[in-house]
């Protein structure tokens, strides 16, 4: 991956939130022209003239107010990476050592990309590269922070509350009644039966996976329609030609497993630290199989083992942990155009959202419309020991470290 590829891409990122005032414009004006300059010089491997270009963007970046330095600092960190990388290439090992360093400070901490980023080659056997190199690893070597992971108690018996006018006792999960009359209505309205088909159970599990996949694209930067059921929001996309983001694919296919009669959740999947993204998938309760199965409509995913057997968010999560066999479905892809690998979604993308895991519960119809006289759900995380989600983003009421409680069959007493 050429670096220069990283700081096109955070610029939309690290800028996109930025009111637009005539300092932030002409920084993108200048910004913008000195990294096409830097993508000749380097296909050109002049790595003097591209080490003097990335310079002049650390300049630009210092010329900015405070508030826009703050909010673009990735740049910043971007850019010393760079240098970094154009000293490198330059045999000026002690210049590199040093921006690599200052490319970690201003929050540059891609760990996979440093670790294989042949720029940085003559640095591999010095002291400091590989001191960086472990901090960035404990920061986003999302893989081996989950295997540091403590482990769950299965013998707890009571949540951690985070609100004392909650009770002390493991809450129930439900599950709505397939024959509520908004569900029955959802089943008839998309002939749900017919999407399902006539085959086992696991096919009509996977059948409605794949058409909750297809019939409405996945955009993550959309914002949340306000009516958040099934027939809502499919009118919705198709009418403004637009998408929704994973919670919402992920709540329209609970909505279709629970009018089918299937007990299913929809589970936010957490980094330990919030930095970009969480993602959000189901669980299905598989009663042939007696377990509980991973579907990811955004994804068209499913996981199973080295024998195909479907595994469950729990057992892809500890297989990931002991680096046992785990297999991504052929056919698992983003919007029918980028086919998904297992060694992205499953070994970075998904061990960065496994950390802990959270749903609401009570598994109904319209969980996150938002109307009058709403009685919402509360919500419960399953966390590793001696974590906790109080005061963090997505905190929830309850934390349990019980994984056998939290991913109890739906039909225990």
């Amino acid at each position: 991956m050429k670096t220069i590829t990283l700081v096109i891409t955070l610029l939309c990122l690290s800028l996109s939130g930025i009111a637009q005032n005539n300092a932030k414009k002409e920084f993108e004006k200048k910004y913008g022209a000195l990294v096409k300059e830097i993508m000749n010089v380097r296909e050109q491997k002049d790595y003097k003239k591209a080490e003097k270009l990335n310079w002049e963007i650390l300049k630009l970046y210092d010329a900015l107010p405070q508030t826009l330095q703050e909010r673009a600092r990735q740049i910043a960190g971007l850019t010393y990476y760079d240098l970094a990388c154009y000293q490198s290439l330059q045999g000026k090992k002690k210049a590199a050592l040093n921006n690599l360093e200052k490319a970690f400070a201003n929050g540059w901490s891609n760990y996979n990309h440093a670790k294989s980023d042949s720029d940085l080659d003559n640095l591999r056997k010095e002291k400091r590269y590989l001191e960086v190199l472990s901090k960035m690893r404990l920061d986003s070597d999302y893989l081996y922070i989950l295997q540091q992971a403590n482990g769950y108690n299965r013998t707890e018996t009571k949540p951690v509350c985070h609100n004392e006018s909650l009770t002390d006792t493991l809450p129930r999960f439900t599950y709505m009644n397939p024959n509520d009359s908004n569900l029955v209505y959802l089943r008839k309205h998309f002939n749900l039966d017919s999407i399902a088909g006539s085959g086992d159970e696991i096919s009509k599990i996977k059948n409605l996976l794949y058409w909750v996949h297809n019939i409405v694209p996945h955009d993550g930067n959309s914002r949340n329609p306000e009516e958040q059921n099934t027939i809502a929001m499919v009118e919705l996309c198709q009418k403004e030609k637009r998408g929704v983001n994973c919670r919402m694919m992920a709540q329209m296919l609970n909505e279709c497993y629970l009018a089918m009669g299937f007990k299913s959740r929809y589970i936010t999947c957490m980094p330990k630290v919030m930095i970009n993204d969480c993602h959000v998938i189901n669980a299905v309760y598989s009663n042939t199989l007696d377990k509980w199965l991973w579907m990811d409509p955004t994804f068209n995913a499913y996981v199973t083992d080295e024998k195909g057997n479907l595994l469950g968010i729990g057992e892809v999560r500890e297989r990931l942990r002991k680096n046992e066999p785990i297999v991504l479905n052929e056919d698992a892809n983003w919007n029918n155009k980028n086919k998904q690998t297992k060694e992205y979604y499953l070994d970075y993308y998904m061990a960065k959202n496994l950390y802990y895991v959270t749903c609401p519960l009570r598994s109904e119809y319209n969980a996150e419309t938002n109307y009058p006289g709403k009685k919402w759900s509360m919500h419960i995380s399953l966390v590793p020991e001696g974590y906790s989600t109080n005061g963090k983003s997505g905190a929830t009421p309850y934390d349990s470290h019980n994984d056998l409680y939290f991913w109890q069959s739906p039909y225990q007493e």
